[in-house]
């Protein structure tokens, strides 16, 4: 499960949100600076798909050692014609990237994934960051448009969040319940990591119709040998899986990732996922 701590971030979190002009918060102990790429406003099976599920920036910092270095690891999506050019100016700075992909399907404009880390002082990871999405467009891209609130979408969000567990946020039609598998207690870079980027489990659903069908998307970090379980599950109930991929290199134990989408009505769609949820372990898992 997450753990926000009560305290507020540091002062040097802040400066590291700050450079990359992203809200800081602590997570699990690590922290974590987010925003959201709002010029981008992509649809997912025709629905609007403007949350952060599809739409993130994510960074963090931990395990700082006696000289000031972090493991420091980032998340961004792009579009196709930003991917090289943001990859090349990550690589002239030393950062090493792990992870290039799609996360999900039927999207337009077509949205790819790019994961990083480095250790580094965190500030200074900041600014290489800060420089690389300085190549990164301004412009609106996309054409969504918003799908009004459905009066009890509110109350569904609580619904929805009981049933799948973890922290429940609910904000312009957004419903969206973060966990963390803590269980799994892995490093990277033989550092230990915690961070929500490495350990997410993050459910969504928005863009709901008078029908009571909402977009409802998922990603859980998830183990090799329970991935086709999990898929398999998954399909029994029709939930399109969008993706499985690494995020991270040099980790242990290897951690996977899975990304799934339906459009359903919400308490549906979270009942469905928890029964595919029962069959990740809940045992410690060390390297």
């Amino acid at each position: 499960m997450n753990h926000h701590d009560s305290a507020q971030p540091s002062e040097l979190c802040q400066k590291f949100a700050a450079i990359l002009d992203a809200t800081p918060a602590v997570i699990n102990g690590v922290c974590t600076a987010t925003r959201s790429r709002t010029n981008i406003r992509p649809t997912v099976l025709g629905r609007p798909a403007e949350s952060f599920m599809f739409v993130p920036q994510a960074w963090s910092f931990e395990n700082m050692d006696p000289q000031g270095r972090a493991l420091c690891l980032g998340e961004t999506v792009v579009l196709e014609e930003e991917a090289n050019p943001y990859i090349s100016r990550l690589r002239e700075q030393g950062i090493i990237v792990t992870a290039f992909h799609n996360h999900w399907l039927f999207e337009k404009p077509r949205l790819m994934y790019i994961h990083y880390q480095s250790i580094d002082a965190p500030l200074e990871f900041a600014r290489k960051v800060r420089k690389a999405n300085k190549v990164l467009i301004q412009s609106a891209a996309g054409s969504s448009r918003p799908v009004g609130n459905v009066g009890n979408a509110m109350e569904l969000c609580s619904e929805f969040n009981q049933i799948l567990g973890g922290m429940e946020t609910f904000e312009d039609g957004v419903c969206m319940v973060m966990d963390s598998r803590l269980n799994i207690q892995t490093t990277i870079m033989n550092r230990r990591s915690r961070s929500f980027l490495t350990l997410p489990q993050m459910f969504n659903f928005e863009s709901m119709t008078p029908d009571g069908k909402a977009l409802c998307s998922g990603e859980t970090v998830i183990l090799q040998g329970e991935i086709n379980p999990f898929i398999s599950q998954l399909r029994k109930n029709n939930i399109l899986v969008t993706g499985f991929h690494n995020h991270w290199l040099f980790e242990d134990p290897r951690l996977m990732y899975i990304h799934f989408v339906k459009i359903d009505h919400p308490v549906n769609f979270a009942k469905d996922v928890k029964e595919a949820l029962k069959l990740l372990t809940n045992k410690v898992v060390r390297p």
